[in-house]
């Protein structure tokens, strides 16, 4: 079996793009073995900048809206959503204490703990 022959075309392609991966990684500080790995992203409790939600109580009833689960805070007059609707069914109708942080944003309490209120 006889080898193939390069073209020019291919060879002059080859020729050209070597030069320009070697710059390249030779730019990248992430693949040279001499600099330092690069950092990882902080996560939201490693950044000070950013809003840290922080544990919380919310009192009221939880009711379902749109097919979900939402905790109506009597205080606020406003509506939260709970991500946890396992626990939250089986407090439906019910005056509750729930235990977790706010997603201001999404509305949205992300539970921890779910207990009658008193």
């Amino acid at each position: 079996m006889k080898a193939k022959r390069v073209t020019p075309v291919v060879s002059v392609f080859l020729a050209s793009a070597l030069p320009l991966a070697t710059a390249a990684l030779a730019q990248d500080p992430a693949r040279r073995q001499d600099s330092p790995p690069p950092r990882q992203s902080q996560t939201q409790d490693q950044c000070p900048n950013k809003q840290q939600s922080e544990v919380k109580t919310f009192a009221g009833k939880i009711t379902k809206s749109n097919g979900r689960y939402v905790l109506e805070d009597p205080s606020t007059n406003n509506p939260y959503y709970l991500d946890d609707a396992k626990s939250a069914k089986k407090y439906e109708g019910k005056n509750v204490v729930v235990t977790g942080t706010l997603d201001a944003a999404n509305r949205t309490i992300h539970v921890q703990k779910i207990e009658s209120a008193a």
